[in-house]
């Protein structure tokens, strides 16, 4: 490779010099920047010459959100040689992107490689960068420099978009101060408006001058005279279109009735296109000495046109929050997914942090459902029972970290702030709490807390669609249990005829005339060997069946696939089924294990299902089941754990629809279609996925997930 001319060094890499010559081109070119055709210029720019570093394709894009939450290229560079597509193959890199935290990510066929800008620097316009890079290789040095180039101009596509939204306020502003001074003068008695005859209409009396409006009310615009020449108002503003705050002669009976020693001064515009009143105005009153101090009344009008100004924004800032959240509520993301981000919005928009969803699961044990990241401190159990027992009704409760209560609840759940915000979340009986803390010195607003019980609305429904959803597992799971009853009898009918033929063997000891001690004593232990046999299997199926209480771990995954091959052993064994296992004794996930547990059950039994031919005959081979796992190629930190078969495998058109609900090949009495799409809500609410293809043998599905926690 060479860059101009310049020779690479000897293994390859071009000097630091020129990368680090590269990045501070771009950065300054970036700050410089003051619009967007500037700042698309310095992208291009910064484009084309890591091209030409790399001998390689790049593309910088600047990418929004759809409202559905897809991702939309709002510009691309055109000088780095390569050009991505809005298809399937960059939505899905996208989605795998933005889970990993924008950390470099290949596309589907590592035709390319890509990074996000980091995700905090547009949480308020949703705005990233995307550097796309298709290189011959790849090396550290190139990749810090995309980094750091895609943090920079997202700071400056940012910085350039708030600086034109506050342009449009501030034209805005200007627009409504100058039709208020036009409509008021600052000081204005009377506001009027007049018909194309000219004939005046008061519409509003303003500082108590009711006098002045019975002088003026119904006056002709053509009898009123303005400034030295005696120009009547009328022919003034056919004219001139305006006047601003020039003398006004009345007639001779309207003038008789003006108070002595006052003045009166005119404002006016006509308005093209308003046929029913095209000029309005205003009249002031001028005293002998100095202008009107009867003001009170204006300003009052100002400071509640400013106040109602203000509550619109409030308004549509929440409305804008509203529509967010219905957006992420109907979105595909898992219930874990849709509650993270809406206790983020909440959080935003009531100018709080350290959002969190706090409950008290099935086993009486506090935990925190979101962030999942978060751990409970000294005291949780106890700092719950006084949030639900300062909580009745689902009112919203407030604590200052100053004193005991706010301080152990801060402590409790790792919250730190000058105010907690407590907002409860009835669900079915159960408790659940969002908390949030505020630096403000002034504490939360009560208008801001007020929305935030209404926006709970939004939360409420994702918690009990968690809960649906669980519901709808556990179904699953004791259908899975039914499916396997006749495996779980003959797992126990063997024990329990070696115990019968054991104590009939004893009886017969005892009835002998010599009674032989050591062979009833190995009888006896034969049956206690026995019992202890059918009581795992029991335990076993007791534990497969119970409900799961969403509460993830580090588990190590071959102990996870091992329980449920004893539990799954009979089933395997009655289809001549023979299951190989590659799983590292030292690799772990982050899960929860009765869930996992059920999705690796299920996964078996489709597996078992295709090769025996129920949904898709084939000529069968040997049956075999291999379950393998393995550090993702793709993405780092996470795990593939392998479930393949020596069945027919998935038909082009069925693997696009086998994660969808209701959607099988099966007869009824073999499935309902429900089992993979469990699975899948299973897998992503841990932070994975499921996906599906097929081998040169057969079909497999493999189940991505996280090796530690988010």
């Amino acid at each position: 490779m060479t860059i101009e001319g310049k020779p690479a060094n000897d293994d390859g890499e071009f000097p630091v010099a020129d990368l680090l010559s590269t990045f501070a081109e771009a950065a300054l070119s970036l700050s410089r920047a003051a619009t967007d055709d500037e700042l698309h210029a310095a992208l291009d720019g910064a484009a084309h010459r890591l091209a030409a570093l790399s001998s390689g394709l790049v593309s910088i894009c600047e990418l929004g959100l759809s409202p559905n939450g897809r991702a939309l290229v709002l510009w691309q560079s055109s000088r780095g040689g390569l050009s991505l597509d809005e298809d399937n193959i960059f939505s899905d890199w996208y989605s795998r992107a933005a889970r990993s935290g924008g950390e470099l990510t290949p596309a589907r066929g590592g035709v390319w490689h890509g990074l996000l800008s980091a995700d905090g620097l547009g949480d308020e316009t949703g705005i990233r960068v995307a550097i796309a890079l298709k290189l011959d290789r790849m090396n550290e040095a190139m990749a810090a420099h995309a980094y750091g180039l895609a943090d920079i101009a997202a700071t400056a596509v940012i910085r350039i978009r708030k600086q034109k939204v506050a342009a449009m306020e501030r034209r805005r502003f200007d627009t409504m101060y100058e039709a208020t001074r036009a409509w008021l003068e600052l000081g204005a008695d009377i506001v009027w408006e007049a018909s194309a005859e000219g004939i005046l209409r008061c519409r509003r009396i303003l500082n108590r001058r009711g006098d002045i409006g019975r002088i003026v009310d119904g006056m002709d615009l053509k009898s009123l005279r303005i400034g030295g020449g005696g120009q009547s108002l009328f022919d003034f503003l056919e004219q001139q279109g305006s006047v601003r705050h020039m003398r006004a002669h009345l007639p001779g009976d309207a003038l008789s009735r003006l108070p002595s020693g006052e003045t009166l001064y005119v404002s006016g515009m006509a308005r093209a296109g308003d046929d029913e009143a095209p000029y309005i105005g205003t009249f002031t009153v001028i005293g002998r000495d100095a202008p009107s101090h009867h003001t009170r009344e204006t300003a009052a009008m100002l400071v509640q046109m400013r106040g109602a100004r203000l509550r619109e924004e409030q308004h549509r800032r929440e409305a804008e929050a509203m529509l967010q959240g219905l957006r992420l509520l109907l979105g595909q993301d898992s219930s874990r997914e849709k509650m993270s981000r809406l206790v983020g919005l909440i959080g935003d928009c009531i100018g709080g942090s350290d959002a969190c969803v706090v409950e008290r699961g099935l086993d009486g044990k506090a935990r925190i459902l979101v962030p999942q990241q978060r751990t409970l401190g000294p005291g949780a159990g106890a700092a719950l029972d006084l949030i639900a027992g300062n909580a009745p009704g689902g009112t919203v409760s407030v604590y200052d970290t100053d004193a005991t209560e706010g301080r152990g609840i801060a402590n409790a759940f790792g919250l730190d702030g000058r105010q907690i915000a407590v907002l409860s979340l009835p669900l079915r009986g159960d408790a659940a709490f969002l908390l949030c803390t505020t630096r403000r010195i002034e504490g939360f607003a009560a208008a801001d807390l007020d929305f935030a019980d209404r926006f709970t609305l939004l939360l409420r429904q994702a918690l009990l669609l968690r809960e649906e959803q669980s519901q709808l597992a556990q179904t699953a799971k004791m259908a899975a249990l039914g499916q396997m009853s006749a495996s779980i009898a003959h797992e126990l009918r063997q024990p329990l005829n070696t115990i019968s033929l054991a104590v009939q063997n004893l009886e017969y000891l005892l009835e002998a005339p010599e009674f032989d001690g050591e062979a009833a004593a190995q009888k006896t232990k034969r049956v206690l060997a026995q019992v202890e046999r059918a009581s795992d299997v029991i335990d076993r199926m007791r534990r497969f069946g119970r409900k799961s209480v969403g509460e993830n771990a580090s588990l190590v995954l071959r102990n996870v696939v091992e329980n449920v091959e004893a539990i799954m052993h009979h089933v395997l064994l009655r289809a001549g089924t023979r299951l190989e296992l590659d799983v590292p004794p030292e690799m772990t996930v982050y899960a929860d294990q009765l869930q996992l547990e059920q999705v690796i059950g299920n996964l078996l039994q489709n597996a078992v299902d295709a090769i025996s031919g129920i949904g898709a005959r084939h000529e069968r081979a040997e049956g075999l089941i291999r379950i393998a796992a393995a550090p993702s190629p793709d993405e780092k930190g996470m795990v593939v754990l392998r479930v393949e078969d020596s069945g027919p495998g998935f038909r082009p058109e069925i693997a696009a629809r086998v994660l969808e609900p209701f959607f099988t090949t099966k007869s009824p009495e073999h499935g309902t279609g429900l089992g993979l799409a469990i699975c899948d809500a299973i897998v992503r609410e841990s932070g994975g996925r499921i996906e599906v293809g097929n081998h040169e043998r057969g079909g497999y599905v493999a189940v991505v997930l996280p090796r530690d926690a988010a």
